[in-house]
């Protein structure tokens, strides 16, 4: 692909994805926006050596993190992720400077492919209600609403204080088998 990504001259095929290591956590927090899920970042790094997560981040040429995806290969919610067939996408980002600009779908795919190699064949995530913008990107991407999630959950933040979450969402599901783009 030769489309133009973040700056005149650099293009989606300038960009790296890769998994994250240890070294790479601090910088997922995105300068202090993304403080508050450090201890979780942690946490399912270490979940990416029992095989049970995967995630990635999206790279520029000068090494600055502008995108980044977390898998879940294996859940307890089998709806969600089940180890072998069902896989989760979650903490979707692209920074907001590099949106519209196809890094999003750049990423989207990327991890499609990675999960058909992997031999699964749907992909669910979640998306919030008002976040329409998402919902679109996630539509045009053959994902299609499959039901209504209550969004609520917590997590311990960098303070190790527990954050309760109330984010009403749409689970989304692709086939990724069927619906190759």
């Amino acid at each position: 692909m030769n489309e133009l990504a973040s700056k005149p001259g650099v293009a989606l095929s300038d960009l790296t994805i890769r998994q994250v290591t240890k070294a790479d956590l601090p910088a997922l927090e995105w300068d202090g926006e993304f403080l508050k899920y450090r201890r979780m970042y942690a946490r399912l790094y270490h979940e990416t050596f029992r095989g049970r997560v995967l995630m990635w981040v999206v790279e520029n040429p000068e090494r600055e993190f502008i995108g980044q995806t977390f898998v879940m290969l294996a859940s307890h919610e089998h709806d969600t992720a089940d180890g072998k067939n069902r896989a989760y996408v979650f903490a979707f980002r692209v920074k907001s400077e590099y949106r519209n600009q196809r890094i999003g779908q750049h990423l989207m795919h990327f991890v499609e492919d990675d999960l058909r190699k992997r031999g699964f064949k749907l992909v669910t995530l979640n998306v919030a209600k008002d976040n329409l913008d998402a919902i679109r990107f996630y539509k045009r991407l053959g994902y299609t609403v499959i039901e209504s999630r209550p969004g609520i959950w917590s997590y311990k933040d960098h303070r190790g204080k527990v954050q309760q979450v109330n984010e009403p969402s749409w689970r989304m599901m692709k086939n990724i088998l069927v619906n190759k783009l």
